[in-house]
């Protein structure tokens, strides 16, 4: 830890990807690892990225690297009010590049200097032989299931959508979360559930009187939930998050919001199963299924809100740059900066199961 001008600055590790959607490219954060690689953070919202290049490291040796630094909100499990943190990365300070495309790089990240950071973590992680690290997220279900489930040494996945309320045809997911226990309605809500099988959402715009969005979701009462299994997932199987873009309303900027933050989905080829040794997951990565784009949608309207919940259809979203070992996203970024890098883009889409 060092100290910094806003409040304390801590040494870490951030999953990021890079996005390209229309008439912007962005960095999404999927999760910041902080306290020396034990505990996590999801973000909850973020802004774009500030890139700076050529930056002088040394003295008189010529080096020279660049630099990216982006805002994110952060909340505990639950947490009624996020807090802001800094991130900043570096180009020397690269890790890993994950199968699909995913980037994991040393950061810092610096808080409010009056605000803890501990209780705003969203869990706990460990550092893996490989150098990933692997997150504590919980799968709900009832009594008699654990045993099976345990019994088993596999978790099947389900077709279903975040929603919960149509089958993907050519994608099953495994559902975790970070909620360590489901207590009441709120976070049944959290976790795309109601027991009145709607959650209400409100668009972000200008207009005198926002639009409201009723939105059908599975129904589900906590009495469904009540055991619960702790399992280590490693972060290169996460699948990334949809989003919601809201856009400039004077006199607050645009930003981005993860869409269920407290969501942490594996995406699979339909009808695989998660195999796991003493709560562990070990994933066969022929199982693993890996899309190119995320759900962006536009949450000053109705439809955008119901996009990424829903997740069909191919006009709001976010290409995902599939970088590996030899393409370096501040590298990328120069070569094709102030160009369009999301129209003509082919991809294979999540195609909604038809109806019998």
């Amino acid at each position: 830890m060092v100290s910094g001008e806003q409040g304390n600055t801590f040494r870490g590790w951030i999953k990021l990807r890079l996005c390209h959607s229309r008439g912007r490219s962005y960095l999404l954060p999927d999760i910041l690892i902080g306290f020396g690689g034990t505990r996590f953070f999801v973000p909850s919202f973020f802004g774009p990225p500030c890139l700076t290049f050529n930056i002088p490291v040394g003295s008189g040796s010529g080096d020279r690297i660049h630099e990216a630094k982006l805002s994110l909100d952060v909340a505990a499990p639950r947490g009624e009010t996020a807090t802001r943190l800094q991130v900043t990365f570096r180009s020397d300070e690269h890790v890993r590049s994950y199968e699909d495309g995913a980037q994991l790089y040393r950061c810092t990240y610096t808080g409010p200097a009056d605000t803890r950071l501990a209780p705003l973590v969203s869990g706990r992680c460990a550092r893996l032989p490989e150098g990933d690290f692997a997150i504590e997220v919980f799968h709900h279900t009832v009594e008699p299931t654990v045993e099976k489930i345990l019994a088993s040494g596999e978790l099947w996945s389900g077709p279903y959508n975040i929603a919960g309320t149509a089958e993907l045809d050519n994608v099953s997911h495994i559902y975790f979360t970070t909620l360590p226990k489901i207590i009441d309605e709120a976070d049944l809500r959290r976790i795309a559930m109601s027991s009145g099988g709607q959650i209400a959402f409100q668009t972000t715009s200008d207009r005198p009187r926002e639009d409201a969005l009723d939105l059908p979701v599975y129904r589900s009462f906590t009495a469904d939930r009540t055991a619960t299994l702790p399992f280590q997932v490693p972060c290169e199987i996460v699948a990334p998050a949809h989003l919601l873009f809201h856009p400039y309303v004077p006199p607050n900027p645009a930003y981005y919001e993860i869409v269920g933050s407290e969501i942490v989905r594996v995406a699979m080829s339909p009808g695989a199963t998660l195999k796991f040794v003493d709560l562990s997951i070990s994933p066969i990565q022929s199982a693993l299924k890996r899309f190119d784009y995320i759900v962006e949608g536009d949450a000053s309207t109705v439809a955008g809100l119901e996009a990424p919940m829903r997740e069909d259809g191919t006009t709001q979203v976010a290409h995902l740059e599939r970088l590996d070992q030899g393409l370096d996203l501040f590298d990328f970024w120069r070569r094709h900066q102030n160009s369009d890098q999301h129209s003509g883009r082919s991809f294979e889409e999540r195609r909604i199961r038809p109806r019998a």
